[in-house]
């Protein structure tokens, strides 16, 4: 019973160090909200933007028909939370 629980607890580390984020995402502390007509605009700690990212925009959009996402994102937002977009 011993080892299963230990095998079991390794692949749970093991997992979640083997997490990463990847070139098209970026990881940290929203800095900046506004709203627009067409949804939401973010700015995540100081202008960080995705690597394969080419437009020099420090604002990424949320689209307004995406609500999970936008209510989501306040709530990070609110809370002082890490987020990954």
């Amino acid at each position: 019973m011993s080892l299963r629980v230990f095998i079991f607890i390794n692949v749970l580390f093991y997992a979640d160090a083997m997490a990463a984020v990847g070139k098209g995402h970026v990881s940290g502390k929203i800095t900046n909200i506004t709203s627009i007509s067409s949804g939401l605009l973010v700015r995540i700690n100081a202008n960080k933007v995705p690597e394969h990212c080419t437009s020099g925009r420090v604002w990424m959009q949320i689209k307004q028909e995406n609500t999970a996402t936008t209510s989501l994102t306040l709530t990070a937002w609110t809370l002082k939370r890490d987020v990954t977009v």
